[in-house]
């Protein structure tokens, strides 16, 4: 393991590590845009950095659970993009503890579901990568074609990991980390990796045409020399020297060439430090041309970049959910009665703790061997939930009734963004220049007790927190 976060403690690494030897130059009369993107710190296509926006993700890492949603979801409420749509995270999910319903519904409030393994296993396996996929796609419906980003646990791979997600057919990577030095904007791996290479993975040959790589880039903190956080970064000072290590390394992307800036935490970890990120993203949301973007939305934009003037009108960034008008499992509040899924979940019971679905529970708990275990109930019984079609999106399949609500016809959508009116909601004053989910259903059985305590964000709505469920970093 290299530079991760153990327990209570911040990963702080060397310089050595996060930067390594690049590789093989990128040709840029043969690398031909958008199929293929060199590593590079000035924005696409030649675009003044002025111009462009300037993207922040907001990742977190590991189990979707009831005792992790309430906190993404607190960091994230009140927030908006500049066309008014709620701001929306991508969450890298391991199966191992997570409840699928959760995982259904944060990919239905927009937000972006990706890989982090089975259990949690660095330097993983294909079936512990492979695996992930299919419980996820079996159990919280969401499809293959959205499931298409990983994070290494531990943020430990190897060249066979690489290899694996390329065999897959994943859309990218965000596992290498970057210093200020190799602040890279999200690249194809057509010539390797350009940053982050320890143990001489740079040199291994890890060219994947067509598949990108998202730089995770580093905190730096006050120190002389500066040392490098990768994750976590409240973890390694007080709430005043974070906030100001934040403004000052957003600064130093926004003032320059407006490379991606990212915040990457476990929620277990966020602890107190929840009004702190929130006055941050306050802050930086209040900046000109500042959007908090899904990786998946951020690559929509690398593959066509337009200026930030015309960001609100691609449609990857509009925030429309469908109003189905009945309630069906699929996670959302169809009827807005201040619920998600009420009473239509199916409770799972297993060692590792309950998890509820919504396309019937399966008669053992997924495993590397066994990712998508028979159900109970079996295609053909009565009780039967029939799994999302091709033909039809997650969010208009009734599985209860094996139909597809969308049709040509009838298929309607709501606009639930908010048009600014001045300073943004819950925003504080003008910036600083310093520094340069909830199963509705209660599960049954002793290890299945949950408070009342709720939170809304941006169609999320949690119950917290499931007693005894454990969160791996």
């Amino acid at each position: 393991m290299r530079f991760i976060t153990i327990s209570l403690a911040a990963a702080a690494v060397s310089a050595l590590l996060l930067g390594g030897v690049e590789a093989e130059s990128c040709d840029a009369a043969q690398c031909v845009f958008p199929a293929c993107v060199c590593p590079s710190a000035d924005p696409p296509k030649g675009m003044d950095p002025k111009t462009v926006p300037q993207f922040f993700t907001l990742t977190f890492d590991d189990a979707i659970q009831a005792q992790t949603v309430p906190v993404a979801a607190k960091l994230m409420e009140n927030h908006r993009n500049p066309n008014g749509c709620p701001i929306k995270a991508t969450w890298f999910t391991q199966t191992l503890y997570s409840d699928y319903s959760l995982i259904q519904q944060w990919h239905a409030a927009g937000n972006e579901v990706a890989g982090h393994t089975m259990n949690h296993i660095g330097i993983p396996p294909a079936e512990e990568i492979t695996g992930n996929r299919m419980s996820i796609n079996a159990f919280a419906g969401v499809p293959f074609a959205k499931l298409n980003g990983f994070r290494a646990p531990f943020l430990n791979y190897s060249k066979a990991t690489f290899d694996i997600l390329a065999q897959e057919k994943f859309l990218y990577d965000s596992s290498v980390s970057a210093l200020p030095t190799t602040a890279f904007w999200p690249y194809t791996l057509d010539y390797g990796l350009a940053n982050d290479c320890w143990n001489g993975i740079c040199e291994q040959g890890v060219k994947l045409p067509g598949m990108w790589e998202i730089p995770m880039h580093a905190i730096m903190d006050g120190s002389t020399p500066p040392k490098p956080y990768s994750m976590d970064p409240q973890l390694a000072g007080t709430s005043a020297q974070v906030a100001q290590w934040l403004k000052d390394n957003f600064n130093t992307h926004y003032t320059g060439k407006r490379s991606p800036f990212g915040i990457y935490l476990h929620p277990i970890q966020v602890g107190e430090s929840v009004s702190m990120f929130k006055e941050f993203f306050n802050w930086a949301g209040a900046q000109k041309d500042v959007w908090f973007v899904t990786n998946q939305q951020m690559l929509e934009w690398m593959k066509n970049p337009v200026p930030a003037s015309q960001l609100a009108d691609q449609p990857y960034m509009k925030c429309n959910q469908p109003a189905v008008g009945k309630e069906i499992c699929n996670g959302l509040d169809d009827t807005k009665a201040g619920s998600i899924d009420k009473g239509i979940l199916e409770v799972c019971n297993f060692a590792s703790g309950p998890w509820s679905t919504c396309y019937g529970c399966p008669k053992a708990e997924p495993s590397v061997t066994t990712p998508v275990p028979e159900r109970v109930v079996a295609a053909g019984q009565t009780g039967y939930r029939t799994p999302v079609p091709a033909n039809c999106a997650m969010e208009w399949w009734d599985p209860v009734a094996a139909q597809c609500l969308c049709a040509s016809s009838n298929c309607t959508f709501t606009d639930i963004s908010v048009k600014p009116t001045g300073t943004p909601s819950g925003s504080s004053p003008s910036p600083s220049s310093t520094g340069g989910a909830k199963p509705d259903t209660k599960p049954s059985g002793a290890a299945a007790q949950f408070s009342t305590a709720t939170w809304a964000n941006a169609g999320l709505i949690v119950v917290a927190a499931a007693v005894g469920l454990v969160q791996m970093l």
